[in-house]
């Protein structure tokens, strides 16, 4: 089976990205619908792509920076809730659109499970009766 990794995740969440705020864009009419969706998906993308980094930063080296762990881990974490907390006072937002727009990691590792349940090795299993 293959094994998933973070880039996959990160591609199939730009897709998402890209289709949901098309199809909030047709199916609503409304740009308050594809600011909310497409900037809370960016947001969540941008913070999957720093963790990412973070992640293969620490544990490529031999020993963990504590710099990583002390200052660039927090200081992410506040520059988002930050980010969030301007957008959501600010910003003309439409509250469900931007809650589905939050949520498109999980269904970028959903997607890419099932994709991975359904790919190549399952036929192989049902073909060969293993």
């Amino acid at each position: 089976m293959k094994e998933t990794t973070a880039s996959d995740i990160e591609h199939i969440n730009v897709f998402i990205l890209v289709l949901g705020s098309i199809l909030s864009l047709v199916i609503m009419r409304e740009f308050k619908y594809l600011f909310s969706f497409a900037v809370a998906s960016s947001i969540m993308t941008l913070n999957f792509r720093f963790l990412k980094k973070i992640i293969e930063g620490g544990f490529l080296q031999s020993t963990v920076s504590k710099k990583n762990i002390l200052i660039k881990l927090p200081l992410k974490f506040l520059i988002l809730a930050g980010l969030l907390c301007v957008i959501i006072i600010y910003g003309d937002i439409d509250v469900i659109f931007f809650l589905i727009g939050l949520s498109t990691v999980f269904l970028s590792v959903v997607i890419n499970q099932v994709i991975m349940f359904w790919g190549p090795a399952a036929k192989r299993r049902q073909k060969d009766g293993a």
